[in-house]
């Protein structure tokens, strides 16, 4: 008999297993909640879209569009590319849906996987997710420092310690460009000691180059130590001014990097990084202003601004910081039930529960008792309701609670009313019967 090869996931991807859920819904949860409360709406965007939109908008020349965007024809011989970042398909849309006909700023929030052809390493996959927050439609500074602002709020939210967000600015377009080609007369000179991908970096975009995390490289720019903010004309410095102005009434800590960039070439003005001092190399999101990308992509000239984050690099700091993530209260009660007779019952009991709009879980049909309850334990409810025969046969249950252990037996008709006190005694949110879920 031929051994048949074992099938795993493909390198680079990674299974999210249940007992991982509670940091994954701990991250979305406060993210949600932070945009929310700075009024960004939700967007859901398609996982793939047309190759032409990232070579548009991302760069065709960037690391990502040459090496490592996942792009398929379709059976209609379309070009496809599976998104490798969020604010090419977020601006699409807006241009798409007439956008620019809403009260602007329009603001968008979102999350979902993104994909890239990247090497594997410690935060660092080829299918991973990103939060993002895009903001279309206002040019003011202060659009800027609120964006911002969220950003810090969110991570705070988390609870995360020695946060660090490190912003500078590229300029406007033209000041951008004399930038570009300052920095590549200086690169030129050391250009037999840039690594591969950076030699080809100074032919398309220098800037690209201070984004390098190769030894050889970063001595070089050390030792050239170009400044970007010494570099940009006066319209841009005045706007910058005012950005870190606002952020100081803001109270948002933040530190000035003068040779910070992003790696897409869409940004112009503000561009930031949000950073863990414990390992500042690794960036667990950032953004910046990309005034020139809608009106790029055939849509209006439009001003915007954004931010992209990794979940998976937020969640490992979180990990790293050992701090406290709620366990997930899967259900508000167990149903435990023991025989033939009580299997009806427990049905019965399940759907006045769900009426009353509790979570409730079970396991119908396996087990004893004590393997029950264990696995009502495991999953953290407060409550269990117990059915047996001779519940069955005396028309009531028994209501465990699961901290103290005590119990109740209680008539079926006060069922529902009495399981709706326990809880608010417990301090937990007590749902109406028409609430929504």
């Amino acid at each position: 008999m031929t051994d048949k090869k074992k099938i795993q996931a493909p390198r680079g991807v990674h299974d999210i297993l249940p007992d991982e859920q509670k940091y994954w819904f701990w991250v979305e949860n406060n993210f949600r909640e932070a945009a929310q409360a700075a009024g960004f709406e939700r967007i859901i965007i398609p996982t793939f879209e047309a190759t032409e939109l990232f070579k548009r908008s991302v760069g065709e020349f960037t690391d990502i569009v040459s090496k490592e965007m996942y792009s398929f024809k379709d059976k209609s011989a379309n070009s496809l590319t599976l998104r490798p970042e969020g604010t090419a398909g977020v601006a699409r849309a807006y241009i798409e849906h007439g956008m620019q006909t809403m009260p602007q700023p329009v603001q968008l929030y979102y999350w979902g996987p993104m994909f890239r052809y990247d090497r594997p390493q410690a935060g660092r996959y080829r299918e991973f997710y990103q939060c993002g927050l895009e903001l279309l439609g206002d040019y003011d500074p202060i659009v800027d420092a609120m964006l911002i602002q969220t950003v810090a709020k969110f991570h705070k939210k988390l609870g995360m310690q020695d946060i660090v967000i490190k912003i500078n600015s590229l300029g406007t377009e033209r000041a951008k460009g004399k930038m570009m080609t300052a920095l590549g007369k200086l690169l030129e000179r050391n250009k037999k000691d840039l690594c591969a991908d950076c030699k080809l970096r100074l032919k398309k975009n220098p800037l690209r180059v201070l984004d390098c995390k190769t030894g050889k490289c970063r001595e070089i720019l050390d030792k050239i130590s170009p400044s970007l903010i010494d570099s940009l004309d006066d319209e841009s410095k005045k706007r910058f001014t005012k950005v870190l102005e606002y952020l100081d009434e803001m109270r948002v800590e933040y530190e000035l990097d003068p040779k910070l960039v992003r790696g897409l070439d869409y940004y112009t003005h503000t561009v930031f990084e949000v950073v863990a001092r414990s390992n500042e190399e690794l960036s667990l999101g950032g953004g910046g202003r990309y005034d020139t990308l809608v009106k790029q992509l055939g849509g209006p000239d439009t001003p915007a601004f954004g931010y992209a984050g990794g979940v998976e690099r937020v969640i490992d700091i979180l990990k790293q910081q050992a701090l406290a993530v709620p366990d997930l209260i899967q259900s508000d009660v167990f149903i435990v039930q023991l025989g033939d007779r009580a299997k009806p019952k427990a049905i019965e009991v399940v759907e006045k529960l769900e009426l009353a709009n509790l979570r409730i879980s079970s396991a119908l049909g396996r087990g004893s008792i004590q393997t029950q309850l264990r696995l009502a334990a495991k999953l953290h409810t407060p409550l269990t309701i117990i059915i047996g025969d001779q519940e069955v046969h005396d028309k009531n249950v028994i209501i465990r609670d699961m901290e103290d252990r005590s119990q109740e037996t209680v008539i079926d008709r006060d069922m529902v009313k009495i399981t709706l006190k326990k809880l608010e005694e417990k301090g937990l949110r007590v749902p109406t019967i028409y609430e929504s879920r």
